[in-house]
C-alpha cells in the first residue's frame, strides 16, 4: 500500500506522484521508493494524471516558436525541411550561429561517395570554419562559381577548399574569374575542354550549400575587381529589379535570372542545373536579408533553409 499523501494534496496520489515527477524532479524509481510502490505503479499515475489533465505538457515558448515558425516555412516556400536558430544580440553572433547550424545540418546531409557544389559568402565561410570535421574520403567538394579575383577569405575558392578540408574530400575548384570582361571571351573559355569537363560535375551534383546575397545601396560584392563590379553596376541591376545575388547571377523577386549586363559573361553554375541539384541547402539570415531571401526561396533555389528566429518570422510576412 502507499504511503499517506501529505495534507497539502488532500489525499490526492495522483497529484502527489505528478508533484514529485514534474515539479521536484525525483526520477519513477525515485517515487517508487518514497510511495512504496512498484515503478511501474508510478509510471501508472503517472500517465493517468495526464489523462485527467492534471499535467499538461508543454514546449518552452520560445522552441515552440521556432518548431512553428519552421513548420510554416517549409509549407509556404515548398520545402523539406528548416532549421531555426534564436536570433542574437550582434550580426557576428549571428554568423557564428548560423555557421554552427549550418555545419551541423551539412554533416547530416552529407554521404560518403556524394558530390557536394559549395557555392560562397560570408555566411558559407563561417559554416567551413565552424562545421565538424568527419572523413569522407570518396566525396568531391566543387566549386560552383569561378574564382575571386580579389583574394578574399570569403571567395568561391576558399569557401570550397576549406568545406573540402572538413570533410577530408577531394576539391574541384573552378579555375577561372567569376566574370569575364566580354561575352565573347566567355564562350571561348567556357568551350575549354577542362571547364567542359568542371560543369559536367554540377549535372552530378548530389547536394550544394550556398548563401543568398542582399542586392542594396550598401551591397559591396567581392568576387571580383571593380573594373566588374562598381556601384553604378550594382544600381544598374536594382533598377533592372534585381533582389538577390545567388551563386553569382542575379534574380528578381520572383527567383527569375536579369537579363543583365554580367549575364553573359560569368562563370558559374546556371539556375537551371541549380535547381535539378536533389538537396540544397540554404544558409542565410539577417534583417537585411528578407528580400533577397525570399526571391531565392520563391525560385525554387533552395530544399533545405538554416536561419534565425526574426528573419524567419519576417519570411512569413514577406510571402502574405
Amino acid at each position: 500500500m502507499a504511503k499517506r499523501v501529505p495534507a497539502d494534496f488532500a489525499g490526492d496520489l495522483l497529484l502527489w506522484t505528478a508533484w514529485l515527477y514534474h515539479v521536484e524532479g525525483l526520477t519513477q524509481n525515485d517515487i517508487a521508493e518514497e510511495l512504496e510502490v512498484s515503478r511501474q505503479t508510478v509510471a501508472n499515475y503517472l500517465n493517468e494524471a495526464v489523462a485527467k489533465d492534471m499535467v499538461r505538457v508543454e514546449l518552452r515558448p520560445d522552441i515552440l516558436s521556432r518548431q512553428t515558425s519552421a513548420t510554416a516555412l517549409a509549407e509556404l516556400y515548398g520545402l523539406e525541411a528548416v532549421h531555426i536558430v534564436p536570433t542574437p544580440k550582434s550580426e557576428n553572433q549571428l554568423f557564428k550561429r548560423l555557421g554552427h547550424a549550418g555545419g551541423q545540418v551539412l554533416n547530416s546531409l552529407v554521404r560518403n561517395g556524394d558530390t557536394i557544389g559549395v557555392a560562397f559568402g560570408r555566411t558559407i565561410f563561417r559554416v567551413g570554419m565552424l562545421m565538424p570535421s568527419s572523413n569522407q574520403p570518396k566525396t568531391t567538394v566543387v566549386q560552383v562559381a569561378g574564382c575571386s579575383l580579389g583574394g578574399s577569405d570569403t571567395s568561391p575558392e576558399a569557401c570550397a577548399t576549406l568545406i573540402a578540408g572538413k570533410l577530408s574530400a577531394e576539391c574541384v575548384n573552378l579555375f577561372a574569374p567569376a566574370y569575364l570582361s566580354t561575352e565573347s571571351l566567355t564562350r571561348d573559355l567556357l568551350a575549354e575542354p577542362t571547364l567542359q569537363r568542371q560543369f559536367r560535375l554540377f549535372n552530378e551534383t548530389d547536394l550544394m550549400i550556398f548563401g543568398i546575397g542582399e542586392l542594396n545601396k550598401h551591397t559591396r560584392f567581392y568576387l571580383n575587381e571593380e573594373y566588374f563590379y562598381n556601384d553604378d553596376l550594382r544600381d544598374h541591376y536594382m533598377k533592372l529589379g534585381a533582389a538577390s545575388v545567388v551563386m553569382g547571377r542575379f534574380i528578381d523577386a520572383e527567383g527569375n535570372e536579369i537579363d543583365g549586363p554580367l549575364l553573359n559573361r560569368t562563370v558559374a553554375i546556371d539556375l537551371k542545373t541549380a535547381r535539378s541539384i536533389p538537396i540544397r541547402l540554404a544558409v542565410c539570415g539577417g534583417k537585411d536579408k528578407i528580400a533577397a531571401a525570399a526571391a531565392a526561396l520563391r525560385g525554387g533555389f533552395a530544399t533545405h533553409l538554416v536561419t534565425d528566429e526574426q528573419t524567419a518570422k519576417r519570411l512569413l510576412k514577406a510571402n502574405k
